[in-house]
């Protein structure tokens, strides 16, 4: 039972990394792909870790992906900030230098 759960877990999580993938490929501008690649990829590492702490129950090897998961769900949308929010001055940036270039 428990290599079924583990097994499962692995799946799910890789399959969710690769569809995150697919969606920052296949979406068509930043702020859509940032999306797929904090929500998704996070959910796929839990469900990874989650599969090696079913696999090695130890209580050290728990707490090292406990505190992984914490620092990913942490970091993660605070990365994603970020990055939208350099992105979005970024771009009113540009098109406050294009109208200034197309009034002259």
């Amino acid at each position: 039972m428990i290599d079924f759960i583990t097994a499962a877990c692995c799946l799910l999580g890789c399959l969710s990394i690769l569809l995150a993938s697919v969606g920052v490929l296949r979406f068509p501008d930043f702020f859509a792909r940032t999306h797929p690649a904090t929500k998704a990829s996070a959910f796929g590492l839990l469900l990874l870790l989650v599969a090696f702490c079913v696999h090695f129950p130890q209580a050290n090897q728990i707490a090292k992906a406990v505190f992984s998961v914490i620092a990913v769900f942490l970091t993660l949308p605070v990365a994603s900030q970020a990055l939208a929010d350099a992105a979005r001055s970024r771009k009113s940036e540009e098109q406050d230098h294009s109208a200034d270039n197309a009034s002259h």
